[in-house]
């Protein structure tokens, strides 16, 4: 027997009503839970052709913002650089039981510059391309090594000078150096045990890092350098023990600088400091970075300080850069390749830096935006200038100048000379050589090329 019409009508319209119900509390109970309701599948072109059907896009995860902290990671996130939690139970104290003397031993630096060559010698007896190896010696009051310990309780090893402050507690090093509960111990003795370091050990309390920075190939490299601040030791602060250097702009690309660092030991057999001295550098192309040429800059070098002079006393001076930036300081060659201890990068400290300097003596690490990069040397102007160029010829490269020789076909005068300070010069040819990209290369030779720009005629 049939059913009328009007009973099946409101029997529709009845489940209607129920499907629509429940399609409504589903929206309410996922707005509540702060989720959108699930899309609805959709078809979509395949490279075999068919249209198939696709699955609900499931909900991207939440991207840290530059100004959150990621934990105790020393890799840049995606935003940019993740700078350590603080905690307030990293004490002194507790740093000395956590780091024995074997974890102390088999700390790494976090560059992963640790592999031993095929073929390696010790670091102190294999000179650069340049003929400059660096020396060991003793070390200096106001730098030393950096341990951190990561999520694993693995350590690391950098190193660090302690820079002026209003707090006497600061310290200065490379930003991929940064770790959580970490250590600076100044003029680091590996014959003693933590408790009895020379000069104390310092338990960190604050990273301060442009939160722009990587350690990569990028150009935010140019920002790889970071402060901590460091709790007290007992009752004094690490300037009233070991003093304190002088922090200075960068003067320019080309610097006469004695570079201070702490190799691991696999390549350092007596685990003592290092230093360059009197050496000078020059710029690493595309960059907003300098480079110096000295065998023996093993990892646990990164974040030592650059010094454009020493104080008399020998033991605090005036720093102008830090090992780091370019692919965390050095060229992008194996491990067994001679370059890779002999090629040492730093980025130039700005404005930028001197910002970040300010702000963490006041305990802030603000977001500075997207990082604009400064004018990088060896501009001799655009292409409207150059437009008359007709021929360029360089003169004789001495390891920092460069003279240079061009020739109008404009109305202007028929030639110029000029001289710049900086990596090198171009060959006698009809137009300067393009710029060589950053990498681990030899040392220039007196006869080597400029990198300098090409210029359009």
């Amino acid at each position: 027997m049939q059913k009328p019409e009007s009973l099946r009508r409101r029997i529709r319209l009845g489940a209607v009503a129920v499907l629509s119900a429940v399609a409504l509390l589903g929206n309410a109970a996922a707005a509540q839970a702060g989720t959108a309701p699930p899309a609805p599948a959709t078809s979509t072109p395949t490279a075999s052709g068919p249209l198939r059907s696709a699955a609900p896009a499931p909900k991207p995860p939440a991207r840290p913002t530059p100004t959150e902290s990621t934990g105790p990671s020393a890799a840049p996130s995606a935003s940019g650089a993740a700078v350590p939690a603080a905690d307030d139970d990293w004490t002194v104290e507790a740093a000395i039981r956590f780091w024995t003397p074997q974890r102390m031993d088999s700390a790494t630096d976090p560059s992963g510059r640790t592999a031993p060559p095929e073929g390696s010698t010790a670091a102190a007896r294999r000179p650069s391309a340049g003929g400059v190896t660096a020396q060991h010696f003793k070390g200096i009051k106001s730098v030393g090594t950096i341990f951190s310990k990561d999520k694993g309780l693995k350590g690391h090893r950098c190193t660090a000078g302690v820079v002026r402050s209003g707090g006497h507690n600061l310290i200065l090093t490379a930003g991929h150096c940064a770790g959580s509960n970490s250590m600076f111990v100044p003029k680091y003795d590996h014959t003693k045990t933590a408790a009895a370091q020379p000069y104390g050990v310092w338990a960190v309390d604050k990273w301060f890092l442009d939160k722009r920075a990587t350690w990569d190939k990028a150009k935010t490299s140019d920002l790889d350098y970071a402060f901590a601040s460091l709790k007290p030791n007992g009752r004094e602060n690490v300037q009233d023990v070991v003093g304190a250097n002088t922090l200075a702009r960068t003067p320019g690309y080309a610097n006469k600088v004695t570079v201070i660092g702490y190799p691991k030991i696999a390549h350092n057999p007596p685990d003592q400091a290092v230093r360059c001295p009197d050496i000078y550098t020059t710029a690493l192309s595309g960059y907003y970075q300098m480079q110096i040429f000295c065998a023996g800059m093993w990892g646990g070098v990164s974040g030592g300080p650059f010094f454009s002079k020493l104080d008399p006393s020998g033991d605090t001076g005036t720093i102008i850069g830090n090992v780091g930036g370019f692919l965390q300081g050095g060229p992008d060659v194996s491990g067994s390749d001679p370059r890779y201890n002999e090629i040492t990068y730093s980025p130039l400290h700005g404005d930028r830096f001197f910002r970040l300097y300010a702000d963490a003596q006041q305990g802030r690490n603000p977001d500075y935006g997207p990082y604009e990069q400064p004018s990088l040397p060896y501009t001799m102007g655009t292409g409207a200038t150059w437009k008359h160029a007709g021929l360029m010829a360089s003169g004789d490269f001495d390891g920092a100048r460069a003279t240079a020789t061009w020739s109008w076909s404009g109305p202007t005068a028929r030639s110029r000379s000029t001289t710049a300070t900086g990596a090198a010069t171009s060959r006698a040819s009809g137009s300067c050589c393009p710029r060589t990209p950053p990498g681990r290369r030899p040392r220039p030779s007196p006869r080597a090329t400029s990198q300098g720009r090409t210029v359009s005629t």
